[in-house]
C-alpha cells in the first residue's frame, strides 16, 4: 500500500512539472560595457538567472561627468526610454527582446498590456541631468523572450541610441550610443 501511495504522489508531482520542464532557463554571465564621455554608464547584473520562478534583472546607471548641467531626451520614460536585446550589434528597427521596468507602468507616454504589446508615444521627454549627478533604474530580462544563449546587445526600442543629450540651450543633440554586450548562457537545471 505504501509502494502505491509513493508512486501516486511521485507521478502527481511529475504532472505538475510538466510545463515547466519544456522551459529553458538562463543565466546572464557577463555585461560589458564601453561608454564615452560626458557621461559615466554601467550596468550591473543584480539578478542573473533568468528562470521560471523570476527574471534577470540588469541595473543601468547613469552618470554625468561634465562641468555642467546636460539636458537628456528620450521617448517613454526618461532618461533610457524602452530598451531592447538584439543578436546583432548593428540591429536596427522592430524585433528584440523587450528590457521591462517599472516604470513602463506608471509613464503616461507607455501603454503596455505585456512585454509583446506595447506602444509609446512619440513626445520627446526632455530633463536635466545636473554635474555630478546620478540615475539608475531596474530592468528585467524574462527568460521566454530570450532567443537562445550567447551574446545580445542593448539598444533603444524605436531608434539606436539610448538617449540623446545637449548642454546649455543648444539645440545640437547628440546621440548617446554605449556599446552594452549582454552575454547569455543556458542555465543548467541539474
Amino acid at each position: 500500500m505504501r509502494r502505491r501511495a509513493l508512486l501516486t504522489t511521485a507521478g502527481a508531482s511529475m504532472a505538475s512539472l510538466a510545463g515547466c520542464l519544456g522551459d529553458t532557463e538562463y543565466t546572464i554571465t557577463n555585461v560589458a560595457v564601453t561608454a564615452a564621455a560626458p557621461f559615466e554608464f554601467d550596468v550591473t547584473v543584480t539578478e542573473p538567472d533568468a528562470v521560471i520562478e523570476h527574471p534577470a534583472r540588469l541595473e543601468f546607471e547613469l552618470r554625468n561627468r561634465a562641468d555642467q548641467p546636460l539636458r537628456v531626451r528620450n521617448r517613454g520614460v526618461w532618461p533610457f526610454g524602452l530598451l531592447k536585446l538584439v543578436r546583432s550589434p548593428d540591429a536596427e528597427g522592430p524585433g528584440g527582446t523587450l528590457l521591462y521596468t517599472e516604470q513602463y507602468e506608471t509613464s503616461q507616454y507607455v501603454d503596455i498590456e505585456s512585454r509583446r504589446n506595447y506602444s509609446t508615444e512619440s513626445t520627446p521627454l526632455v530633463q536635466t541631468l545636473a554635474s555630478g549627478q546620478r540615475f539608475s533604474e531596474t530592468y528585467e530580462l524574462h527568460g521566454d523572450g530570450i532567443r537562445g544563449a550567447g551574446t545580445a546587445y542593448v539598444r533603444g526600442e524605436h531608434e539606436l541610441p539610448i538617449f540623446e543629450y545637449t548642454s546649455g540651450d543648444s539645440d545640437e543633440w547628440q546621440s548617446f550610443t554605449p556599446e552594452i554586450a549582454v552575454t547569455i548562457t543556458t542555465k543548467q537545471l541539474w
